[in-house]
């Protein structure tokens, strides 16, 4: 039988507690450092998943748009235009960031020079336009230029060349105003002609052909007390070729309307109103010729040769150095341009400048509906 002492148990059993404490400590201490391995690495994949998140959505996100407006001070309807392209700008790019340069600053006229603009005002895109989602809406209507993007637009004013009406020297020839030659085909330097009306139409245009009809409706108003005239726009891209921006057979009859001008006058004002009327693509002209008592064999015999060919590549020098491209175009007096395309907002016109003209009281035509040119 084993004889214990008094003490020893408890002894044995203090050294029994020391050893699985120290057990415990050792596991737990093995499984915090397994837990914060784990922890970092979940932190680590937490904080670059973030940073994914955040590349995809700056990348996303739309783009500040850098553009440049390339203008001239001395030209007041370049102004109007910039200011009415900015505000429909605005709307498809909102974080646009607009810089403005002046032709006459040493800025302006370098990049002017540097990307070969002839017009002004330019509105020029910087590549970042590419990365934004109102890039899709106006590609279309980019064109390259050095570095840039120019959005197409109707502009007209070459700062390069004398301003016919600002009293001043602007190409420093000592030509001042309408004495500098290029001012001949400015309007402010035309000879003034009263009572006279000429209208620049593309011949199928849908807007030019009211216009007709419209002119039709003045001259009967206005009897003897108008003078008038019919001009076409298109162009010739070889000798006796020529492009209309409605076909081929546009310019061909555009041939036919000159060539019923020149050999039966009388007739022609009636002619073109009917074709206007009647329509002209599918159409023979030949109908409209014969309820109008055109001289159809000469008409033909011109329209079919040279004479017909030379007239329109004649006629179409009128809208191209007076620099008309939208039909249908009105001048009043060979002096004062305008658009319209009924005899009502015609006549209005007119009358501003020829006041006293017998007619000018009556109201004619003012149907009610958009107007609009090609």
């Amino acid at each position: 039988m084993a004889t214990h002492h008094k003490g020893e148990g408890k002894e044995e059993n203090k050294t029994e507690i020391k050893k699985e404490v120290s057990e415990i400590k050792l596991h737990l201490k093995k499984k915090l450092k397994t837990n914060m391995w784990k922890y970092t690495t979940i932190a680590l994949a937490v904080v670059l998943v973030g940073v994914v998140i955040f590349m995809l959505v700056k990348n996303l996100a739309p783009k500040a748009t850098g553009m440049i407006v390339l203008n001239d001070k001395r030209c007041s309807e370049c102004n109007v235009t910039v200011t009415q392209l900015l505000t429909q700008l605005k709307t498809i790019f909102p974080d646009m960031k607009v810089k403005t340069l002046d032709y006459n600053d040493a800025a302006g006229k370098a990049l002017y020079t540097q990307l070969k603009i002839t017009y002004l005002p330019a509105i020029l895109f910087d590549k970042s336009v590419e990365k934004t989602s109102g890039y899709s809406q106006i590609q279309q209507y980019l064109a390259t230029a050095g570095n840039y993007y120019s959005l197409r637009i109707v502009a007209s004013f070459e700062p390069t060349k004398e301003i016919c009406d600002n009293g001043i020297d602007d190409t420093g020839n000592g030509l001042i105003d309408c004495a500098d030659p290029d001012c001949t085909n400015a309007f402010a330097c035309r000879e003034e002609k009263k009572n006279s009306l000429m209208l620049f139409i593309m011949s199928d245009c849908p807007y030019g052909k009211l216009a007709v009809e419209a002119l039709k409706e003045l001259a009967d108003n206005f009897e003897s007390n108008l003078q008038y005239e019919v001009h076409y726009i298109a162009s010739e891209v070889s000798e006796g070729v020529f492009n209309s921006l409605h076909g081929t057979y546009e310019a061909d009859e555009d041939i036919v309307q000159l060539c019923v001008n020149k050999h039966s006058p009388a007739q022609w004002l009636d002619y073109i109103n009917c074709r206007s009327l009647e329509g002209i693509k599918g159409n023979d002209w030949h109908v409209c010729a014969n309820q109008t008592n055109v001289d159809i064999a000469k008409v033909e015999a011109c329209a079919n040769g040279a004479e017909g060919k030379q007239l329109l590549a004649e006629d179409i020098k009128i809208a191209e150095g007076l620099g008309i491209s939208a039909s249908p175009t009105w001048i009043a007096n060979n002096r004062y341009q305008f658009g319209g395309i009924y005899a009502e907002t015609v006549k209005t016109q007119f009358c501003k400048y020829n006041s006293n003209t017998k007619g000018c009281e009556n109201t004619l035509n003012s149907t009610s509906s958009p107007s609009g040119s090609c």
